[in-house]
């Protein structure tokens, strides 16, 4: 029949699908002329003009009742078909009532502002955290400072005095003893009226080192650190200083019978040996180093048992160790 249409026909005229097709005709009772109702359902020639027309409004973004006004000024819809009313403009503001837009618009309004205290807080939030990381940093700083500046003063300032001898206690042979023996420093501080005060520096020798150099104490107030495989630093929790750590290790080493530890130099680093009693030392490399981030640690790098240096699965082994004892 070459003046009839199936639902197929009518998708494939319309470039639609066959269910846009079969919606056309829920929407539009009527104004769709069926031709036979066997299976498959075919339409009359008309059918085509009707959906071709249906599409066009859709794409044009009318809604059902201004559709079916236009398919009213084109079309005579069979019987049985709805008739083609004539919207009004009262009816289409009755759509949505004003109360409800007014509710909507309240609830909308509440929302945004709700969003937007959000973010303020938020805001805030990150401007607050900023400026504690920044004083944490400035204090960091500020006492990294100081101990460099109070170990430049004990080593570098003034000469000992030759009018104030270091006083020293006599065993009895004549002898000094070792461990009460004290060096001064005069340092002369002038004032902000112009008046000069001078004071006295001592500093007893200590029996764990005989009075050799100490690292300074930026360094041993810089937390301690360590690399693992992949080259990452890994410290201690509570950014424990390389100060406490040598403590750690000197308290272990008195239970297992240490007889002396010491500091010695080597290169650039620093070297905290401990000498057991029954034989063999136990030797640490500290050296003074800045994270990616830029934190400033002291990195132990090295460990030498009885003169020998370890490997980094040995190093890592005992880093782990003395760290479970904090």
């Amino acid at each position: 029949m070459e003046d009839a249409y199936t639902h197929k026909d009518l998708a494939a005229l319309c470039s639609v699908s066959e269910t846009t097709i079969k919606s056309y005709r829920r929407k539009f009772p009527g104004f769709i002329p069926v031709l036979t109702r066997g299976k498959p359902i075919r339409f009359r020639k008309e059918a085509g003009e009707v959906c071709l027309k249906i599409r066009d409004c859709f794409e044009k973004g009318m809604s059902v009742n201004e559709t079916l006004a236009e398919l009213g000024k084109h079309f005579t819809p069979r019987t049985g078909a709805a008739p083609s009313p004539s919207p009004s403009p009262a009816r289409s503001q009755q759509v949505v009532s004003p109360e409800y837009l007014d509710k909507f618009f309240e609830t909308a309004g509440k929302m945004m502002q709700g969003m937007a205290a959000l973010a303020t807080a938020q805001a805030k939030a990150g401007q607050r955290l900023e400026k504690v990381e920044a004083v944490l940093d400035k204090l960091l700083e500020i006492e990294a400072r100081n101990g460099e500046r109070f170990n430049e003063l004990l080593t570098k300032v003034g000469s000992p005095s030759p009018d104030i001898p270091p006083t020293a206690s006599s065993s009895g042979d004549g002898a000094p003893s070792r461990e009460t023996v004290r060096a001064r420093k005069i340092v002369n501080v002038r004032g902000s009226e112009g008046e000069v005060r001078s004071y006295a520096l001592e500093k007893e020798a200590d029996k764990a080192t005989g009075g050799l150099e100490q690292p300074p104490g930026s360094l041993l107030s810089t937390p301690i650190v360590i690399r693992n495989d992949q080259d990452e630093f890994l410290g201690v929790p509570g950014r424990l200083p390389l100060s406490g750590f040598v403590e750690i290790l000197v308290r272990e080493a008195e239970e297992d019978g240490a007889s002396l530890s010491r500091w010695e130099r080597a290169g650039e680093a620093w070297v905290f040996v401990m000498d057991l009693t029954g034989g063999g030392s136990h030797a640490l490399y500290f050296t003074a180093t800045t994270t990616p981030r830029g934190n400033q640690v002291a990195l132990l790098e090295r460990l030498d048992v009885d003169g020998k240096e370890t490997t980094p699965q040995f190093l890592q082994e005992f880093f782990r160790q003395v760290k479970d004892k904090v």
